[in-house]
């Protein structure tokens, strides 16, 4: 993330760096839908954000995940809350919807049948000679 041109843009004041203690530090849920690459096109012209980051990184390159959470946190806390909570809430609803469609619904005359045979499980352990 650091480096010699970008520490050179620090010093001149072209560019910033915070102080640990400014720093509003954030551990963000490692999902797809909160990558960098995902939200760094939104952010990439906003020039608050932009001066703490380097003005050029190598071609395909993105700025580390926890630096660059960490700087959005310090400056849009409500937005990165609301991120990831409806990637979350997201998560959550799909796990949900799953759980629902592999249930299977009884009726009642169908529960009481069931529970009436005694139920004996075919997952016991072998004897060496192969029986139960």
């Amino acid at each position: 993330m650091i480096n010699k041109d970008f520490l050179k843009a620090v010093l001149t004041g072209d560019k910033s760096l915070l102080r640990l203690d400014q720093v509003s530090r954030i551990n963000v849920p490692l999902y797809d839908e909160l990558a960098v690459g995902k939200l760094w096109p939104m952010f990439k012209d906003d020039t608050q954000f932009m001066q703490f980051f380097p003005t050029k990184m190598a071609k395909g390159r993105l700025p580390d995940r926890e630096y660059t959470f960490n700087i959005m946190n310090t400056f849009y806390p409500k937005y990165v809350g609301q991120i990831i909570k409806h990637a979350n809430e997201q998560r959550n609803s799909v796990a949900g919807e799953t759980q629902a469609n592999e249930a299977i619904e009884v009726t009642d005359e169908w529960w009481d049948a069931l529970n009436a045979i005694p139920f004996k499980s075919c997952k016991k352990a072998r004897n060496p000679r192969g029986t139960y």
